[in-house]
């Protein structure tokens, strides 16, 4: 009976630390997707929790966490049916283009949801779009890749019968809130010094000054 009770003890242990390492390594996916293998079951280390929040949460996410306070984060995502391609496919990244782009569209969310008087929604969405076309085409200094990963997934149709099998390379990028800051600066005081100076424009500008400080920096909140 010691025996047995000493093997049942000893197989309730392995089954307790085999679901801990599968917790560790286990990476949260898209709705209707099951993980076949991702980099930590790979190498065997931790998924990090910027993976988590980039896939479930979104960037806005990842900079809550202590590691990327002040930091303004970019995630760019590659999927191909195998590992190779879709590592070709981000080291083919056009790192200047897509993190234009990717800021560019941060901003025009911004200003979707910014609260503006209907006397000055005309000027403000003249003045919004025309930054958010000149940060569209800006070439940013001080972004650095800070990490990557890669997910294996099992897709599944709507009616739930499996699907692809995709692999997914998921990278970090971020860069320091001053240094972005002056780089918008440089852009908005452009933008303000190609503006007819009236009351109503300025207004205009000042209003779309005060939603990139808000959105991007947390400024005025």
């Amino acid at each position: 009976m010691k025996r047995k009770s000493a093997f049942a003890m000893v197989l309730i242990a392995v089954m307790m630390l085999s679901m801990i390492f599968s917790c560790a390594t286990k990476a949260p996916l898209r709705k209707g997707e099951v993980l076949l293998e991702d980099k930590g079951t790979a190498f065997g280390v931790k998924t990090p929790k910027w993976v988590e929040l980039a896939l479930i949460g979104g960037p806005r996410e990842i900079e809550k966490l202590p590691d990327y306070k002040n930091m303004m984060v970019v995630v760019a995502q590659f999927e191909a049916q195998n590992l190779q391609s879709a590592q070709l496919l981000a080291e083919r990244m056009q790192a200047q283009t897509e993190l234009a782009s990717y800021l560019s569209t941060r901003v025009k969310d911004a200003f979707k949801g910014a609260n503006v008087a209907d006397a000055d929604s005309k000027n403000f969405g003249v003045y919004g779009e025309r930054f958010v076309a000149s940060v569209a085409e800006a070439k940013f200094t001080g972004f650095r890749k800070d990490a990557d990963w890669w997910v294996k997934v099992q897709t599944y149709t709507p009616d739930n019968k499996p699907d692809k099998q995709l692999y997914r390379v998921i990278q970090l990028w971020t860069i320091d809130k001053d240094m972005l800051k002056k780089q918008f600066d440089i852009l908005l005081n452009q933008l303000a010094g190609n503006t007819p100076p009236t009351p109503e424009t300025k207004r205009a500008m000042d209003l779309v000054q005060g939603t990139v400080a808000k959105d991007f920096f947390g400024e005025g909140k």
